[in-house]
């Protein structure tokens, strides 16, 4: 195994948890913002009185209580940014590994480099480098390819 298919892979592993990280942010917003219609819900309405020692039961909803639903809250924000933090960690590192890969020297670097993040074609790639068609597909063939996501500019600051 080449030192680019060690790369490739672990590049490969770091799309995935950005992925999955962005998965779970997704979902803790979604459930945050089901929390906040929940209190709308559970508001009394009308000006009449209300009796709060009664769980108010309509259409087969039954409504967290106005303390749930803050504990919930508080704990999907420490959740939120927690994620969020993690995110920008990941993010930052795989910036750090595309502008090492941008800055490598040997030719199957510049092939996966010129393939994969500026999505030239084999022939460009072979202009460009000033080798063979063949070779260049030879190099590529070796080479193994790194996942759509890699296209994707991300904005972050250091290598774990």
């Amino acid at each position: 195994m080449t030192v680019i298919d060690n790369f490739g892979h672990t590049y490969n592993e770091l799309v995935a948890e950005i992925n999955m990280l962005e998965a779970r942010m997704n979902d803790l917003l979604t459930e945050r913002r089901f929390l906040l219609k929940s209190m709308n819900s559970t508001a009394p309405k009308g000006m009449g009185a209300v009796d709060y020692s009664k769980d108010r039961v309509q259409s087969n909803f039954v409504p967290y209580t106005l303390d749930r639903i803050v504990e919930r809250m508080n704990k999907i924000d420490t959740m939120i940014q927690q994620v969020d933090e993690q995110l920008k960690a990941k993010r930052e590192t795989l910036s750090k590994l595309d502008s090492i890969l941008a800055q490598m020297d040997g030719l199957e670097y510049k092939v996966a480099f010129m393939r994969d993040k500026l999505n030239m074609k084999l022939h460009e790639i072979a202009d460009k480098l000033g080798y063979s068609y063949d070779h260049i597909r030879r190099v590529s063939s070796r080479i193994q390819k790194m996942p759509h996501r890699c296209h994707i500019q991300h904005k972050i600051s250091s290598v774990n």
